[in-house]
């Protein structure tokens, strides 16, 4: 299939690690807050071992930036990316593989991502053309207050790649898709080609309208 457009996740699926972690540990190393910085990611992990929702432990993690300019955030990512940060974590081969093949024969790709725009710059970097469908983080008066619109996860990716489809006149039917998780399936069913990463960087096909989990 000739795909229009590439709707792809980030984390777990271009690249191993979080891009929000790693710009964290960056942000912690440089203001020399390590110690807090590893305390707060592991209550973020404790939780999600618990059983806490993915949604959740997204909108905690927004805390960290609280009262935090943006300009000084974006600086910050920007140095982070300087430093190879974004891509410091392994690439996944095969995906990266398959978004430039979509990408060389003509589609748009777009990043699908429950991280906020500053931890997604080295996709910025990586194709400059993409789009980028993130997490917004909410601003006041030029700082982040620790909140989020919403979470970019599960049925609300799926809920922005429909919308960005319909904004562009895309027709998701012919598009192809690209997630690792199991709360990625929903934007996965909701394109003609959807793909999520298994282990040992397998590709499996994921069929559309089911409700069964790989």
């Amino acid at each position: 299939m000739t795909a229009v457009a590439v709707y792809t996740d980030v984390d777990g699926t271009l690249r191993r690690g979080s891009t929000i972690f790693d710009l964290l540990r960056y942000d912690a190393d440089r203001s020399g807050r390590v110690a807090e910085g590893e305390r707060f990611l592991r209550s973020l992990r404790e939780a999600a071992a618990a059983g806490t929702p993915r949604e959740v432990t997204n909108r905690r993690y927004f805390a960290w930036w609280r009262g935090r300019a943006v300009d000084d955030v974006v600086r910050v990512a920007r140095d982070w990316a300087a430093a190879g940060g974004p891509w410091a974590e392994q690439p996944v081969p095969p995906v990266l593989a398959a978004v430039e093949r979509y990408r060389r024969a003509g589609a748009r790709v777009v990043a699908v991502s429950a991280a906020f725009e500053p931890a997604l710059v080295g996709v910025r970097e990586r194709w400059v053309e993409a789009d980028v469908l993130a997490t917004r983080a909410v601003v006041r008066d030029g700082r982040y207050t620790g909140d989020v619109v919403e979470p970019l996860v599960g049925e609300a990716k799926a809920r922005a790649v429909r919308a960005h489809a319909a904004t562009h006149g895309i027709p998701l039917e012919r598009c192809a898709g690209f997630g690792d998780h199991a709360s990625d399936l929903p934007f996965l069913r909701a394109v003609g080609t959807g793909t999520r990463v298994g282990p040992g960087d397998r590709l499996v096909p994921v069929t559309r309208a089911v409700t069964r989990t790989l």
